[in-house]
């Protein structure tokens, strides 16, 4: 009775303790997934925290560049309040130039002139047989009265320079020693009829040639060494001191 009772005690003991051993088998396998799944959240966590910061980061900057535009567009009111101004002194304003420079331009392209605006300069482009006669040097009437056009301009603007370039093909000119001379004398007689014609201070105006070697053009047809053959009147606006002042 006393055996039975024993071996009844001994099978009840591993009975309970194989249910508690399945229970904490159980347990830690949760433990273990739980914590796996902890992990799991503190990588996303990581990983929003750094979404966060950068966006943080990001926001600086937009602030920082919008003080920044806020700054460069005061200063640039600033300067435009200080060149009006100093134009208004002078009888004149950016948009009273402006206008007169459109104006200039609609006038040189009807009397048949190619006008480009770059870096800050007019390039005018006259071809060559509106000025001269073929291989000649003398201004034709009907390049006097074109030039009319150009005289205005300075009038208009006498804060205004401008340089006379004289361009050539690669024929030589029989009577001209070369296309270098012949290109630079074409120069000097627009220059003389400005000056002498139209009464432009002479040290407003510039002369210079580059003969055959500044092409537009291929010289191997006959259009195109006649685009080559060209007086380009290069109008450059006087703004030493108005320049001087945006830089201040």
């Amino acid at each position: 009775m006393k055996q039975g009772l024993l071996i009844l005690v001994i099978f009840g003991g591993l009975v309970a303790s194989c249910g508690t051993s399945k229970k904490l088998e159980s347990a830690n396998a949760q433990i273990t997934q739980l914590n796996g799944q902890v992990s799991q959240l503190n990588s996303q966590l990581s990983e929003k925290d750094k979404v966060i910061a950068e966006l943080k980061e990001a926001n600086e900057i937009n602030s920082r560049d919008a003080a920044d535009c806020r700054i460069a567009k005061e200063e640039m009111r600033r300067k435009k309040e200080k060149l009006d101004k100093e134009l208004a002194a002078r009888g004149t304003s950016l948009e009273e130039i402006e206008a007169r420079a459109e104006k200039s331009v609609r006038n040189l392209q009807a009397a048949g002139c190619e006008v480009d605006y770059k870096n800050g300069r007019f390039h005018i482009t006259v071809p060559d047989e509106f000025v001269f006669g073929s291989g000649k040097k003398e201004v034709l009437p009907k390049g006097r009265e074109a030039l009319n056009v150009v005289a205005q301009v300075m009038y208009d603007n006498p804060g205004v320079t401008t340089t006379i370039v004289g361009n050539t093909d690669t024929v030589s000119v029989r009577g001209i020693a070369d296309n270098w001379s012949l290109s630079t004398e074409r120069a000097n007689a627009v220059v003389r009829v400005l000056e002498d014609l139209y009464n432009i201070n002479p040290k407003r105006l510039t002369a210079a040639g580059r003969s055959k070697f500044n092409p537009v053009a291929n010289n191997d047809t006959p259009e195109g060494r006649a685009r080559n053959r060209r007086i380009e009147i290069i109008i450059n606006p006087h703004l030493d001191r108005l320049n001087e002042m945006v830089q201040e």
